[in-house]
This record gives C-alpha cells, sequence and structure tokens, in this order.
C-alpha cells in the first residue's frame, strides 16, 4: 500500500492497497525517520510516521505560546531541534460563531501555570533537557500574593478553596448541513462559570507569559475570555487584588520550578487491553453515553503518541485522510496494537488525535492532511498552509 507521493495517482490508490511500502531513512546521527503504510483489512489503510530519537545524544523540551503557530515554526528560533510532534491540545471550535480556545487540561511554562487541571491525568515534564512521563492529580496548593490555597479541579471531588474552572468544563456540539462540512461549535450555556452567594470568582488570564488575575467578581465570568477561572468563598478570597500572579503550583507533593515545562496528555496507553479500558474510563472527561469516546470501535482518528525504550524516544503519528477512502483513520484499541507489536515501550502518552497530529522532521510535517489541498498529493506539509496548535515537543541535538 502506497504512501502518497508526487508520483501517486490518488485515482488509483485502492488498486494499489496490496503493495505493502516501509521506509527508513537515517537523519542523523542517533536519529531515524520511518514511513509504512499498513493494511488493517476490509480494504482500510492508514499510513504511519514515527522518529526514533536517542535519548543519550538528544535534549527534549515542551514549547508553548498564547498565539497558535503551525508545528514547522516552532522550532525556529533554534535552529538546532531536530524533530517535534504536537502534543496535549486542540481547539474548541472551528467556526466563526464561537472563539477559537485552546483547549488542554495542564499547561506549565517555564513554571508559569499557564492552565489547571480540571481532572488527573498523565502529563510529560521537560526540565534540563530531559523527558519524563508523571501523573498530576486534579488538586494540590499554589500561591497568590503571597497566600498559599488548597485548589482542585472541577471535574475533582477533594475539598479545597479554589475550585479551578478551565477549558473541560465548556461543552462542544458538532454541526453540519448537506452543503456545509461538520463543525465545532461551543455551547453557549456552558460558556460562563456562575456565582453563589458568599462566593468570589477570579478570571486568570496570560500576560507576558505569566498567569494574572485580571477580573474579580461575584457575578458569572465568561470562560472562553480567561485562560482559567477560580471560585471560593468570598472570606478565602478577599484578600486577592488584580495584577497578582498565580505562582508556586504544587500537585501530589511536586513543586514546579521555572526550568520545567510540563503538560497534560490525552491519556497513556497500557501494555494490554485491560490496562487501556481503564485509563481511558479514568483519564478521559467527554463520555458519550456514559463512556469515554475512544472507547467505541467506530471512534476512528489520527493519533500522536510519545513512547519511551530503554535507549530511545520515539514520536509517533498515524496519518489518516478521510477525503481517501478507506483511510478513515484507527481506533484507539488498534493504535495500542500496533505500537505493541512494534516497540517494547516503557511507556507511551497519546497527545491528540485527529487533524491535530503531526510530527515535524526537519523542515516538513508528516501527519493528517485532511485539511490541505491534495493536488500536490505530498504525503507531508511543505508550511505553506496548515493547521495551527499551541503546544510541541521538541528535541534538540545535545
Amino acid at each position: 500500500m502506497p504512501i502518497i507521493t508526487n508520483e501517486t495517482d490518488l485515482n488509483t490508490i485502492d488498486a494499489q492497497l496490496e503493495t505493502l511500502v516501509s521506509q527508513k531513512r537515517e537523519v542523523s546521527a542517533g536519529l531515524s525517520f520511518f514511513q509504512e503504510s499498513i493494511d488493517l483489512g476490509k480494504g482500510r489503510f492508514t499510513n504511519l510516521y514515527w522518529v526514533e530519537l536517542d535519548k543519550a545524544r538528544f535534549k527534549f523540551k515542551f514549547s508553548a505560546t498564547t498565539i497558535p503557530i503551525p508545528l514547522i515554526n516552532f522550532h525556529l528560533s533554534d535552529k538546532k531541534s531536530v524533530a517535534g510532534i504536537n502534543f496535549g491540545s486542540f481547539f474548541l471550535s472551528d467556526d466563526f460563531v464561537s472563539p477559537v480556545v485552546p483547549f488542554y487540561n495542564l499547561l506549565i511554562n517555564e513554571g508559569q501555570i499557564w492552565q489547571l487541571p480540571s481532572n488527573g491525568r498523565p502529563a510529560l515534564i521537560t526540565g534540563n533537557g530531559r523527558l519524563q512521563e508523571i501523573y498530576v492529580p486534579a488538586n494540590g496548593s499554589l500561591k497568590i500574593g503571597g497566600r498559599s490555597f488548597l485548589w482542585s479541579g472541577s471535574k475533582e471531588k477533594f475539598t479545597s478553596e479554589i475550585t479551578v474552572f478551565g477549558m473541560f468544563d465548556l461543552t462542544v456540539i458538532k454541526l453540519s448541513s448537506a452543503n456545509q462540512e461538520t463543525r465545532r461549535r461551543l455551547l453557549s450555556e456552558t460558556k460562563y462559570v456562575n456565582c453563589h452567594p458568599g462566593q468570589l470568582l477570579i478570571g486568570i488570564q496570560l500576560s507576558d507569559g505569566k498567569a494574572v488575575i485580571e477580573k474579580i467578581s461575584n457575578e458569572p465570568i465568561d470562560l472562553t475570555q480567561y485562560a482559567y477561572v477560580f471560585r471560593g468563598k468570598e472570606s478565602d478570597l478577599k484578600w486577592c487584588e488584580n495584577g497578582q500572579t498565580v505562582e508556586e503550583f504544587e500537585s501530589n507533593g511536586r513543586v514546579y520550578d521555572k526550568n520545567e515545562n510540563v503538560c497534560s496528555a490525552s491519556f497513556s496507553l497500557g501494555n494490554t487491553r485491560e490496562e487501556l479500558v481503564e485509563n481511558l474510563k479514568q483519564q478521559l472527561v467527554y463520555p458519550k453515553n456514559g463512556q469515554p469516546k475512544p472507547l467505541f470501535k467506530d471512534y476512528l482518528k489520527s493519533w500522536s503518541v510519545i513512547l519511551e525504550t530503554k535507549e530511545s524516544v520515539i514520536f509517533f503519528v498515524n496519518d489518516a485522510r478521510p477525503k481517501v477512502k478507506n483511510q478513515n483513520g484507527i481506533s484507539a484499541f488498534e493504535l495500542q496494537e500496533i505500537l505493541i507489536k512494534k516497540f517494547d515501550y516503557l511507556w507511551a502518552c497519546v497527545g491528540d488525535s485527529g487533524q491535530s497530529s503531526k510530527l515535524m522532521v526537519g523542515d516538513k510535517v508528516y501527519g493528517n492532511m485532511h485539511y490541505q489541498n491534495y493536488s500536490g498529493r505530498k504525503p507531508f506539509w511543505d508550511g505553506i498552509n496548515g493547521r495551527s496548535i499551541p503546544i510541541a515537543l521538541l528535541a534538540y541535538e545535545q
């Protein structure tokens, strides 16, 4: 089954499905790039792209921006970047009515708290060039204006002084018509965080990379206008003032410093089907008929995944192109099966799914291309068009 290239006629792909293509390319010492097409049976197929990075040779760092940009632009300030993958974020809406809001659960940028988690999640942390998987529960402590507060996410049941409301408290609906592609839109009723008598709301905005109090109110606050919102008793929060910053974030006994960047994953893959089911139920907050969507067999997507083996860190994406017949994506269980067969991984975290799934190798971006004009018939994006993202994990030369 061919990788889509300039020489491949998209109209004849179905006739070529029995031809398997697997390629490996040594990009530099300690870095190998792979691309492969696999037959999923019943005419279905998908394209795989991944890089294997020697842990002893490369440094890793999360890079985040308040103004989302294409993945290929993340490394322009540092020419030593050799690979990158989007991670832990996507957009809540893609219509012209709802605001375009980056959607992530936890994001710490150089010690600054850009987003607090609504529920416990696996996360990746980079500091001093090292990459580590951790688990961050949605509770802990933080400081505002030198005062300490206990906090918990809105999806968790903990006794705390502050409840955190973030993007996971918004509801997304899908709209479509006969003449329009399906688009996502925010349900307007969920945009506002309400305030009960005796409570205060605090709107946190990002200013010069810092989390700053911008609004203190006892009236409902529009969540889409802020990075996140605190709610607590007026007696606890009356000391807070506009302009104060959120400082010294702590969770699970760990205080995150300015040298560390942290971002939550969508969910972690286990080594068995049972582990994956458990992870999906515990780590995802958007259910469908009472279950997380990836549990359903018809939830077919592209996926971006970070894996660690004894010797390597692997950036992996599969490329599903809905405009190409029989290439509508793979399920979370198919993803796990593919990765278990290919890699003896210590852990694997799913960063994103759908058209956000991208892998940068040098000056090319591989991944979901269904937003791109297919007339060029390339398996990669050359930087002219493409979907912007807020967060990337980058690999650098030591």
